[in-house]
């Protein structure tokens, strides 16, 4: 079933608090810290590709003028998605990419700065997409400005977040993992 806005914060916050047991002791051990961020990143970043693919075929689907129950299916389908991965990413992995940035403490707390509030404001373009069209409402005239207008804010907030993610985490890679001619 849908779960109501107020009610996401608290899942996500449990979400975290899980996440956060699960994570190495930062103090004692740099290199399993930046391996389970990395860890993080790929199963978040696995997330955006499954977005990505409910909005491709919401946008296939109105194409090919469905039928409203098949419409509504997926347009709860993207909502969800839309939901659980913007918590995601505020609610864990900004989280987990700014302590890196303090462990590193070489500007990437900067950068977050930049960003962040940047990516904040995309998300409350997902959000005000999802409580129009997360409850199975049709809304046909405007459906497809919408989504045009959602895929320009997603594709926004991805290259965000990418930048994000180079400056906060790739960028400490070198640092972590053994220079090639140390490794064997």
């Amino acid at each position: 079933g849908r779960v109501a806005r107020g009610d996401r914060r608290s899942y996500s916050d449990c979400r975290q608090l899980t996440w956060k047991k699960t994570m190495p002791d930062t103090q004692t051990n740099t290199r399993a810290q930046f391996a389970a961020v990395d860890e993080l990143l790929t199963r978040w970043l696995s997330e955006r590709r499954a977005l990505l693919t409910c909005y491709t075929e919401l946008v296939v689907t109105l194409d090919n003028n469905p039928p409203p129950s098949t419409l509504r299916q997926r347009q709860l389908v993207l909502c969800q998605r839309l939901v659980d991965y913007a918590s995601a990413g505020h609610f864990e992995v900004f989280h987990e990419l700014l302590e890196e940035a303090e462990r590193f403490n070489d500007g990437g707390g900067e950068l977050a700065a930049q960003l962040i509030p940047s990516i904040g404001d995309t998300t409350e373009v997902v959000l005000a997409y999802e409580e129009k069209y997360g409850d199975g409402s049709d809304y046909p005239d405007t459906l497809m400005r919408d989504l045009s207008a959602l895929g320009e804010v997603l594709e926004s907030r991805f290259e965000l977040e990418d930048r994000l993610i180079a400056g906060l985490h790739n960028a400490h890679r070198r640092l972590v993992e053994p220079a090639p001619d140390q490794v064997g």
